[in-house]
């Protein structure tokens, strides 16, 4: 399958060193999720038992993402300014020392816990643009969707195995060892990655500070393009209410149906397998049409799933309907990937992509927030039955304009220009992105 990598006509050491490369980002990938799964068990286990409410549980999650909203402009010009393989190799090997702070914060203070999650956030904001720009270094634009699910299939596969452990090792050699083995994780994931080839961006002789001065225009320029517009726009509200169910889903287990480490694990062995088969799903459909179209249908039928969770009252049910919308969650994440990856090279494509990831991120700590706040308010179930159906109405407010907006112009929906008719400022945004 990693034929995909290698461009039509590309042969001997060129060839090789894109393979070889891929190989070494989908390892680097799976160590780093592994190890992050595992702790996101420890981490829910240990909070929950010290403070017995998942308030906390999705306010130390949002603190996690929140700088990813703050840092975003800052990332987008150190992506433009400085190689994307340099960037992550300095996230993972500062997040491996951070990771092993969880259990001394704990040992002090929840509040420090609040800390220690923020400036893993702002590292991490670092990390995610810089992956995503790496590999549409690598591939070929027309195979990014099935590389996205390739790079989805590792995460979620090292995730499953994560999970399986997760709660076995915190029954059986407590949370410090756990988060040791985490932060082996994030190291071997940046040794991994120092053998990748570094590309320099296009602009890497202007300054940090000369581009970070420019990174607000990034904005203008995403908002000004249709297709990019309204996918950002799904990303950062309806999704925001998908985004609620994550740490009531932990509740879910651990208080609605009393399941216990053991239980909250079982549960995310489950979802994970639904992240795998929707990886394994989007390499097989490998989508050509209208992005936005396909992110909005997962999107929707994840809404669907929640409302489900909410009604069914049955453990293994939730399970299954969890598990259901992992599965078309991974369309909304690729979807969604793929249309900013076809942006072709440009001066401030670094400056755009990860504007995008803060401005999802910004969505995703105010659902996760939220999400505890009113899942404390309104009771867990409940809270499902909002989630979901906030998640679909407002997926239908934000399509039904974008679509209106392309059936009047009656034309190819590309990432391109103001008016997506050909060509942006400082040129075209996507060379390809095919839509019948």
């Amino acid at each position: 399958m990693y034929a995909i990598f290698l461009r039509r006509g590309e042969r001997g050491h060129l060839a090789a060193s894109r393979k070889q490369s891929m190989w070494l980002v989908l390892g680097a990938q799976a160590l780093s999720t592994m190890g992050s799964s595992v702790t996101t068990v420890a981490l829910a286990v240990m909070v929950f038992q010290r403070t017995g409410s998942v308030l906390h549980m999705g306010g130390i999650l949002a603190a996690s993402t929140l700088p990813v909203v703050v840092m975003s402009f800052v990332g987008g010009a150190l992506l433009d300014r400085y190689p994307s393989r340099a960037l992550m190799v300095l996230a993972d090997v500062v997040r491996a020392g951070l990771v092993l702070a969880f259990p001394f914060a704990a040992g002090v203070s929840v509040g420090l816990i609040y800390a220690v999650a923020a400036v893993m956030g702002v590292f991490t904001s670092m990390f995610n643009p810089s992956q995503i720009k790496l590999i549409s270094d690598l591939v070929p634009t027309q195979d990014l969707m099935k590389a996205n699910s390739y790079l989805s299939i590792a995460r979620d596969g090292a995730e499953l195995g994560g999970y399986l452990a997760g709660g076995a090792l915190v029954a059986s050699v407590g949370y410090f060892t756990t988060f040791t083995i985490d932060a082996a994780t994030y190291a071997l994931s940046a040794l991994l990655l120092i053998w990748v080839p570094s590309i320099k961006p296009r602009d890497s002789r202007e300054s940090f500070a000369r581009l970070l001065k420019e990174s607000p225009q990034a904005l203008a320029r995403l908002w000004e393009r249709p297709v990019l517009r309204a996918n950002t726009l799904y990303i950062l509200l309806p999704m925001a209410f998908v985004m609620m169910n994550t740490p009531n889903a932990y509740g879910l287990a651990l208080e609605v149906y009393d399941r216990g480490p053991q239980g909250l694990a079982a549960m995310e062995v489950v979802t994970a397998a639904g992240w795998i088969l929707g990886g394994i799903l989007a390499s097989r459909i490998n989508y050509k049409g209208d992005r936005n179209a396909y992110t909005v249908m997962c999107g929707t039928f994840i809404g669907i799933c929640l409302v489900g969770v909410g009604l069914v009252g049955s453990f293994w049910a939730s399970v299954g309907l969890l598990s259901l919308a992992a599965v078309a969650n991974v369309g909304v994440i690729v979807g969604s990937m793929t249309l900013f990856q076809e942006i072709e090279p440009r001066p401030d494509k670094g400056r755009i992509i990860a504007l995008r990831a803060g401005l999802g991120q910004l969505g995703g700590a105010a659902g996760l927030f939220l999400g505890g706040v009113l899942g404390n308010a309104l009771g867990i179930s409940n809270l499902y039955l909002l989630a979901g159906g906030g998640a679909i109405v407002l997926g239908g407010a934000v399509f039904l304009p974008y679509l209106r907006w392309k059936r009047r112009n009656l034309v190819p929906v590309l990432a391109n220009g103001p008016a997506d008719t050909g060509m942006a400022q400082g040129g075209p945004v996507v060379s390809e992105g095919e839509v019948p």
